[in-house]
């Protein structure tokens, strides 16, 4: 068992579980087995909640980073990745503003990687298919590993792609200002926007 072999809904579990002051030590390596197991501690013998305790070494460790695939297969489907935030068509992108303001946390991820993921065959955004089945195949069969290096790439790209747009109007905006004063005001201005999505 491994950080690749953990479904992003599982991991969310656990880590739900693990944040709980309600839940002792104890208890939270019990909940551990359950959801990642499947299986009910309290039915099994001490032998068995050992060897499972012992496969939960892995969390102890840190999520690697996965390489980018261009297909993954979630279940009975097969989904593209689209990784060329370029290509997006204004919804592709409206969307994913939106659900980068709704949270960035992998709770979330779901919501944020359904932009990216479409069945094969399906060539335009939320049609022809259903954006719900493909937000479950994501929290179901996704493992953590490829969900978090999968919403680090596109959040870091966004940033980027901001980044440049902010720079390209600035640049225009100079061009039309011929104060000193009006141009430090404005490089000030962007500066700061700057920042604060570096920051953000």
């Amino acid at each position: 068992m491994n950080w690749t072999d953990l479904s992003l809904n599982k991991y969310n579990q656990v880590k739900e579980i693990l944040l709980d002051k309600d839940y002792s030590d104890e208890d939270k390596i019990l909940a551990q087995v359950q959801i990642i197991f499947d299986v009910n501690p309290m039915k099994i013998s001490l032998q068995e909640l050992h060897n499972y305790v012992q496969q939960l070494s892995f969390m102890s460790k840190k999520i690697p980073n996965m390489k980018l695939q261009d297909e993954y297969k979630l279940g009975d489907t097969v989904y593209i990745l689209n990784k060329r935030l370029e290509n997006f068509n204004v919804a592709m992108w409206l969307d994913f503003q939106h659900f980068i303001k709704e949270g960035t946390d992998s709770e979330n991820y779901p919501k944020l990687l359904s932009v990216f993921m479409q069945p094969v065959g399906c060539l335009e955004y939320n049609e022809g298919y259903d954006i719900n089945k493909v937000r479950s195949d994501i929290d179901n069969y996704l493992s953590i590993a490829d969900s978090l290096s999968i919403a680090t790439f596109f959040l870091h790209r966004s940033k980027a792609l901001l980044i440049l747009s902010l720079l390209s109007t600035k640049k225009k905006i100079m061009k039309t200002l011929n104060n000193r004063k009006e141009k430090k005001k404005v490089r000030k201005e962007f500066n700061k926007a700057i920042l604060q999505i570096i920051g953000g």
